[in-house]
């Protein structure tokens, strides 16, 4: 107990007070200061003015009783503690006491020192304790207030002990009515109703929509050790909104992208039929030509129709694949290396006066590759394509196919050309991206190359990637799953893995 203590004694009678002053300071080790007031209302005035310890009140001050008086102090915020002192001990005067505020209640015939001093002791300590309750209660119910989320609390027996504003507005705006929450039993029935939904599903949560503001609350619900519960509601309406625009904004593109493709496709096929006819009637004029100068033209005029064609071509896969519409098939291309030469050849042949230095490797532990042929093809003649478009004679240009030390196999196109530029290199993969996008660029092509490469690749589950230095060169690689990659695997008969799934015998 403090050694220094402030008392104020709330008394109309003289000789009460002085036998109260005479118990207090036969208190050993405790230096009292006791003040008096006969009055009630100066008595409120001086609670509430300055620091008191522990205040006596008499059950009669003049007309009026201590029990009015404790309850006015404590309904004007008075925290400290307020003993009752009674000439005639009762229990409905205890009761009454207790239920007013005050913190015990003394029968003045059984004063003493030593009841007085515990009455102190513990009545200052209870008080003590209700304030940092009360300090921590006011932290937890401005913390609870200021929180980003709506927050109740339900005990088991579906009493809500705490509820924030933020939750009284979603409970409002579930219910269609403002002020909704307010009421004890429409708020008790509408988290009932958010409980059954809780029950009924095996998410988390809840999504509360269609209510007539247009929010959409995101409800979650703990349980909590004792049988209770902890519902947190949050106002999703704008990631909603803004999840909603996302995907109206990838609708739209994917739509976008469909329409191009089907326009492209439609396009195309409409410019195929008459470019048939052109090279028909070219190859026919090569042929029957009465003088050479007909003969050149009607061969320029063949191999520009071929050219547009190849293009046209092209646009036509990338847009069916784009789409969705092309349909690969699994297949077991065996003989890689011959297989790649076959490719290559054409792109060689159309190209007799360049000074083309071409290797081809291919690693003894790749028996086959399991892969749609017509992607194959395509993925090699336009990674070679795109190699001898922009390298320099002479030209060194080198594919391998080689296996990695995880066993799955990789295709590399390694060229000594112009290189690509850092900040262009993932851009090349861009349909119709021009490293060089200038009008007057020396190279050929309408960028669906790498493109169209890397939609191959992707379908197959491989991965193609690109490495470049300008002036130096650039190496292109497509990296295929182990699943993919056929190992050569002999077995007593000389079989191997590919041979038995092609149907091929090894001698």
């Amino acid at each position: 107990m403090k050694r220094d203590l402030t008392v104020l004694l709330i008394e109309d009678d003289e000789d009460d007070y002085e036998i109260t002053r005479e118990t207090l300071e036969e208190i050993s080790g405790v230096s009292v200061n006791l003040e008096w007031i006969e009055a009630y209302e100066q008595g409120l005035e001086r609670l509430s003015s300055s620091e008191i310890d522990i205040c006596f009140v008499d059950y009669r001050i003049g007309g009026r009783t201590g029990l009015e008086f404790i309850r006015m102090a404590r309904d004007n915020g008075v925290i400290v503690p307020l003993v009752l002192l009674t000439g005639v001990g009762q229990h409905d005067i205890d009761v009454a006491a207790t239920e007013a505020g005050a913190s015990d209640y003394l029968d003045k015939s059984e004063l003493d020192a030593r009841t007085l001093e515990r009455t102190i002791r513990y009545s200052i300590a209870h008080a003590d304790a209700m304030k940092a309750l009360a300090s921590k209660t006011e932290l937890l119910s401005t913390t609870l207030e200021n929180a980003g989320a709506g927050i109740a609390a339900i005990e088991q027996n579906g009493v809500c002990t705490a509820r924030n504003s933020r939750f009284n507005q979603m409970l409002d705006a579930v219910a269609g009515e403002q002020g909704a929450a307010q009421d004890t039993n429409k708020a008790a029935h509408l988290i009932d109703r958010i409980a059954d939904s809780l029950d009924t599903t095996e998410l988390s949560e809840i999504e509360i929509g269609g209510l007539d503001d247009g929010a959409v609350y995101a409800v979650s619900r703990t349980r909590t050790p004792r049988g209770g519960a902890v519902y947190v509601s949050i106002d999703v309406t704008q990631q909603k909104a803004m999840q909603n625009s996302i995907l109206r904004a990838k609708s739209d593109a994917e739509a976008v992208s469909r329409a191009k493709s089907s326009f492209f496709a439609n396009i195309s096929h409409e410019l195929r039929t008459p470019l048939h006819g052109i090279i028909g009637f070219s190859d026919l004029i090569v042929r029957e030509a009465p003088t050479p100068i007909l003969t050149e033209y009607a061969d320029q005029i063949n191999q520009s129709g071929k050219s547009l064609l190849d293009i046209i071509n092209t646009v036509i896969s990338f847009s069916r694949i784009e789409s969705g519409q092309h349909t690969f098939n699994d297949e077991t291309i065996t003989d890689i290396r011959h297989f790649i030469l076959d490719v290559i050849k054409p792109i060689q042949n159309a190209n007799p006066e360049r000074d083309l230095q071409v290797s081809v490797d291919v690693d003894a532990s790749i028996d086959a590759l399991r892969i749609d042929q017509y992607a194959l093809r395509m993925i090699v003649h336009n990674l070679f394509d795109n190699a001898v478009r922009f390298t320099a004679d002479p030209a060194s240009i080198n594919i391998s196919c080689k296996r990695m030390s995880d066993g799955a196999g990789i295709l590399m196109i390694v060229d000594d050309g112009i290189g690509i530029a850092e900040e262009k290199q993932e851009r090349v993969f861009d349909a119709f991206y021009q490293a060089d996008d200038t009008l007057g660029r020396s190279y050929e092509g309408i960028g669906l190359g790498l493109p169209l490469a890397r939609l191959m690749t992707n379908a197959h589950d491989a991965r193609i990637t690109l490495a470049s230095v300008p002036g130096e060169g650039t190496q292109v690689t497509v990296a295929f799953p182990l699943d993919r990659t056929l190992p050569v695997i002999a077995d007593t008969h000389g079989m191997t893995e590919a041979n038995l799934q092609s149907g091929r015998c090894g001698n």
